[in-house]
């Protein structure tokens, strides 16, 4: 498995979160939501940290500023989510318009990013950025991630 797998593993593991959310109620909509975050905002990192870098580095430069400003958008509204109560109205609304804007961000980067990053890069160099983003995924689930998503913050970076 490469980084690229990974990402995209993460990708189909956000989207079965969302369709778990839409027959989900109360609470456990609540501890879905909370997933969603926590999944976006580990996802984000190791794009930011990690494969947006390496994709300038072979030579994939314009469609990454356009990531960050999505990342961006997401991060906003995942705050917003979290910080309204489950019997707000709007959450339904925010909630569908943070699945449409990571469904595009997600069909994006899997239709023009991930296949230039993949014909130009080394394989050993992206399964030994997959070892680097599981080591950061470790490490961040032991911080606050949730206070993360809350405060649109990204987690530290890996030293």
């Amino acid at each position: 498995m490469s980084a690229i797998d990974l990402l995209k593993q993460q990708h189909r593991e956000v989207d079965d979160l969302f369709l778990r959310i839409k027959s989900s109620e109360g609470d456990e909509r609540i501890s879905l939501l909370g997933k969603v975050a926590e999944a976006l905002t580990i996802h984000a990192a190791l794009e930011e940290q990690f494969f947006y870098p390496f994709a300038r580095e072979q030579g994939v430069d314009g469609i990454i500023d356009e990531s960050f400003k999505d990342h961006a958008e997401v991060k906003q509204l995942i705050s917003e989510i979290l910080q309204i109560k489950q019997t707000d109205p709007r959450l339904n609304e925010l909630c569908g318009r943070l699945e449409r804007m990571v469904t595009e961000h997600v069909s994006h980067e899997e239709r023009t990013l991930m296949p230039k990053v993949e014909a130009s890069a080394n394989r050993e160099d992206l399964v030994s950025m997959r070892d680097d983003m599981q080591q950061a995924i470790e490490n961040w689930r032991n911080r606050e991630l949730l206070r993360m998503a809350e405060h649109q913050e990204s987690p530290p970076p890996v030293m």
